[in-house]
This record gives C-alpha cells, sequence and structure tokens, in this order.
C-alpha cells in the first residue's frame, strides 16, 4: 500500500472484473451447539451474564477450598481464588438486581470452573449454569403470575438436554454444597447436571431474601455424549392416536421417575409418550399410600389400532407395575 501511495495509485491499472475468496466461517460443534442453548434458553426469556472467574474465598467451605486454585498476587482480599463452582459469582449479580428491584429474574452463564488435586494437577472445567427466582410469568387479565418453582427449571434442564439428542435418564436425589432438595440428573448412568433450591444458608450469605433456584450442567460431558448421539428422523404417522388413563396405588415416597421406568420396560414400541396428570392422597387408600392417575398415548405407523391391541399393551403396562413397583391398580 505504501509502495502505491509513492508511485500513485492513478497508475494502477484497475482490471474489468476483480476475483475475490469469500469468507465462510465454519462454527465447531462445541460452539454451535452452545449458540443453539444460548438462541433457546435467550426464547424463553433468560438473559446471559458474564461474572469474574476470580472471587471471594469467604464464599467456600474448608472442604472445599482444599481443592481450590488460589491467586499468588492478588489485588484484593476479597478476589483471591479462581471459583471451583458457578453458583456463588451468578448470586452475586442476582443480589445485584435485586438490590435494584429487579425481582424477576432468569440467568443463564457459560463459564469455566477451576480445582487443583493433591499432585498439583490443575483441572479447568466447562459449565452451564441456570438461575432462577421471582415470577416466570406477569400478571395478567386471564391468568395470574406464576412464580418459578423446581418444575419449571427441570422442564427447562430437560430441553437444553434435548436439544443435543439425548435424553434424562434418570434423577438421583443427593447433597450438594450450597443447594437444598437436590437432584442429579443422569443420562447413560452418568451424572451431568445437578438441579435444586439454593440453601438459606447460602442465600443469607449474599443477602438474598427470596428462593433462588440453581441448575448447574456439566458442559464437558454433555458435549462429549452429544458428539456419540444419534438422531432419528421418521415419518409422522398418518393413522390416530389412542389415549388411555390409568391409576395406581403405590407407595408415598416413590418418585414419578420409577412410574416411567416400569412402564417403558414392559418394552411396547407403540406406547409414543406417558404423562402424569393427577396425584390423590386419601386414608381411604391406606396409610404411606397414594395414587398416581398417569395417561398413555399409542400409535401405530402402519394401521390404526385396535381395542384389542391396545387392551393387550396395557396389561404388559400392569404386570410390569405390579412387577416392578408393587402397585395395585384402582379400579
Amino acid at each position: 500500500e505504501e509502495i502505491m501511495r509513492i508511485d500513485g495509485l492513478d497508475n494502477v491499472d484497475i482490471p474489468a472484473t476483480i476475483s475475490i475468496a469469500p469468507s465462510v466461517e465454519t462454527l465447531s460443534h462445541e460452539v454451535a451447539y452452545s449458540e443453539k442453548v444460548a438462541g433457546s434458553l435467550a426464547g424463553l426469556g433468560f438473559r446471559e451474564i458474564f461474572t469474574n472467574s476470580i472471587t471471594n474465598s469467604a464464599y467456600y467451605s474448608e472442604g472445599v477450598l482444599k481443592n481450590t486454585v488460589k491467586m499468588i498476587n492478588n489485588l484484593s482480599e476479597e478476589l483471591n481464588v479462581m471459583r471451583p463452582a458457578m453458583m456463588e459469582t451468578g448470586l452475586e449479580s442476582i443480589a445485584y438486581n435485586l438490590n435494584r428491584k429487579n425481582s424477576d429474574l432468569k440467568f443463564f452463564e457459560f463459564g469455566k470452573t477451576y480445582l487443583v488435586d493433591e499432585n498439583g494437577r490443575y483441572a479447568e472445567n466447562n459449565h452451564l449454569a441456570l438461575y432462577v427466582t421471582g415470577y416466570t410469568s406477569g400478571q395478567g387479565w386471564k391468568e395470574k403470575a406464576r412464580r418459578a418453582d423446581f418444575y419449571y427449571l427441570k422442564a427447562v434442564l430437560e430441553k437444553i438436554i434435548r436439544l443435543a439428542g439425548l435424553n434424562p435418564e434418570g434423577y438421583k436425589q443427593v447433597e450438594s454444597e450450597g443447594l437444598s432438595d437436590s437432584l442429579e440428573v443422569l443420562i447413560q448412568k452418568e451424572p451431568v447436571a445437578q438441579i435444586g433450591m439454593v440453601s438459606p444458608q447460602k442465600l443469607e450469605r449474599f443477602d438474598i431474601k427470596q428462593p433462588v433456584l440453581y441448575a448447574d450442567l456439566d458442559w464437558d460431558k454433555l458435549l462429549a455424549l452429544n458428539r456419540k448421539a444419534v438422531i432419528e428422523y421418521r415419518e409422522i404417522s398418518k393413522y390416530p392416536a389412542v389415549n388411555r388413563d390409568l391409576a395406581i396405588v403405590v407407595d408415598k415416597p416413590l418418585p414419578y421417575d420409577a412410574v416411567e421406568k416400569a412402564a417403558l420396560a414392559a418394552g411396547i414400541k407403540k406406547l409414543k409418550s406417558i404423562s402424569l396428570f393427577d396425584i390423590f392422597e386419601s386414608e381411604k387408600i391406606g396409610a404411606g399410600k397414594k395414587s398416581m392417575a398417569v395417561s398413555f398415548t399409542f400409535q401405530d405407523v402402519e394401521k390404526t389400532l385396535t381395542d384389542k391391541e391396545i387392551d393387550g399393551m396395557m396389561n404388559r403396562i400392569i404386570a410390569s407395575f405390579e412387577k416392578e413397583l408393587n402397585a395395585e391398580i384402582r379400579k
């Protein structure tokens, strides 16, 4: 460019046609999926946040600090460790907003956590954190405002997992630092996420006076499973679906997840969906018992199902419930 200026731009011949190579950027698998998830969460009303990876060691227990990466030349006593978990820096953002009268919040953050083991080996892991507090929908003339609850965030978490071409295969109750009533989400028997209510002690530490729901996805694990996932596409059936309802009496502590697994254990390919629509408790049912009403949808891609075929499939499901859950069928 400098030589052309000295020689004179007017002395440069301009060709009739100019050839250029278009710059086409191909997104990596990781970036493409992250953007897909971010777009989906934004569509659900979530806002993306970016918090500092350097944080305050006072947020964590002694057990957690044993494996925390400590800063050597920290500029502040409040910023002296690399974060070992995502929760606390997100709670700082929630506290900041609540103090400014923003009480209905839905945040998500892609970020890293940092740990060191006894041998001095460092680990840097990718996570997706979700935070929900306040109301998830506003007051309207037709319906009341809905407060955020565990099932709302669980549905969001399942949506993210399904975007990866995967399905949650089960939930396991666990004890987790900073969470109460927390569950692990299992895929192929591997824990890939945790979800629960932020504990009262943790909320008090940040001077937060309303419940906060939190979920943490192990992003590295989810991406690894996503690479192996095979998404199948099938023609939509031209034949009508048939719904059948069934009420079963089971032990009170039994989770719905066990009911769904028992139904799937019957091995019925024409069973397309299972959903719980009612739970009932009464002394008439029995002490320590509850009734769960479940709806089943059956559909064949080749023909219309007959009542006899549907009765046969329902009998197989009932037999599985009686065997796996020790359930009684309500007549």
